[in-house]
């Protein structure tokens, strides 16, 4: 794999961390209706913003171990914007791309599935081109438990996150998220830790540009 694309799969991987936002303990019953029962519960959220500081160690023959810092933005109806300049705006732009829980029904074509050892979850498709060939997510969890989620990217790759939340003025928001990802020979471990969030905020619409 060429640096180009290396660079390219580390802001790939980046923008899924930031991705995997709000989604609470998903209820007994479809995979679909656990999804869509938990969008509807935090319905009144509106915007927020938050700082994140991601940790990243990419390792082929070595190790590379780099640290980022921004800001990451939501706002209704599905605007979503990670703001690390660091990463070519290009890059930065694949969150979008990647949605999060709240998002997700308008972006992937989604079912109720069952995994190989017996447990619900939610498949979905993409319903537009981009570089995910598909996801899954544990449709059901014990309380406090962190949300799984597995990305598989087209050209093979996958992006395996375990995602860990808390209560912020009435909704379920990330506070860490662990991911390890495959791309190649190269495998990637990465983090990000959420900072004191500011929920139904204002805030200008340039961050969705920058």
């Amino acid at each position: 794999m060429q640096a180009a694309a290396v660079r390219s799969r580390v802001a790939l991987t980046l923008a899924a961390l930031a991705a995997a936002g709000t989604m609470g303990a998903a209820p007994a019953g479809p995979a679909t209706d656990a999804l869509t029962a938990v969008t509807e519960q935090d319905a009144p959220l509106a915007s927020y913003a938050v700082p994140v500081r991601m940790d990243v160690r990419l390792h082929r023959f070595f190790t590379v171990h780099v640290h980022f810092d921004g800001m990451q933005y939501f706002r209704r109806p599905g605007r979503v914007a990670l703001d690390i300049r660091q990463i070519p705006k290009q890059y930065r732009s694949v969150f979008a791309d990647l949605g999060t829980p709240l998002t997700w029904p308008a972006r992937y074509d989604l079912r109720a599935a069952t995994a190989p050892d017996g447990r619900a979850q939610i498949d979905g498709v993409p319903k537009h081109a981009c570089d995910v060939q598909r996801m899954t997510i544990d449709a059901v969890r014990e309380p406090g438990a962190p949300l799984h989620a597995l990305f598989t990217m087209r050209d093979g790759g996958t992006i395996d996150m375990h995602i860990t939340q808390r209560m912020v003025d009435g909704y379920e928001l990330p506070t860490h998220t662990e991911a390890d990802m495959v791309f190649g020979a190269y495998r990637i471990r990465a983090s990000i830790d959420y900072g004191t969030y500011a929920v139904n905020e204002d805030f200008a619409d340039s961050v969705f540009d920058a």
